[in-house]
């Protein structure tokens, strides 16, 4: 029996991390959503260890940190699904108000973005993709993924 596993924002990257370190043969589908994949940066990177976290998370996830690079040297298991979002204007181009859309994709032909919009500089579109109401794709697009 496989477990599937759906992980949001910095939760994907440590369920990336387990599966490199341990593999994926345990999971059914792995499905991460609004994780930065390839880091923060900006004003996220700079306010993370205030309003995000402890400051060696938040070093972790920073873009080209060494934690990064040694998750992104390996191959995307099959069974790993990245839904990320984009939409919101941020230093550097589109994302979530959080992530970066290309910080967020992955080098596999399972990203499925979903386009919106941020409804405010503290309310960005990262948080709302977690809302069914807001985001039924997210939802619909994760059924999907699990039949």
């Amino acid at each position: 029996n496989k477990i599937n596993v759906i992980a949001f924002s910095m939760g994907g990257l440590v369920m990336r991390r387990h599966v490199q370190l341990f593999g994926s043969e345990g999971f059914g589908k792995i499905i991460i959503i609004g994780t930065p994949n390839n880091g923060i940066s900006g004003d996220v990177a700079t306010l993370c260890p205030v309003v995000g976290g402890e400051q060696r998370e938040c070093e972790d996830m920073y873009e080209g940190s060494l934690f990064l690079q040694k998750l992104n040297r390996d191959e995307i298991p099959e069974n790993l699904y990245n839904i990320y979002g984009t939409g919101c204007d941020m230093v550097g181009g589109k994302g979530d108000g959080i992530v970066l859309g290309e910080s967020a994709k992955l080098d596999t032909k399972n990203n499925f973005v979903i386009n919106g919009t941020c409804r405010g500089k503290f309310q960005p579109m990262h948080l709302d993709l977690l809302k069914i109401e807001m985001y039924p794709e997210v939802y619909e697009t994760i059924l999907n993924i699990l039949e």
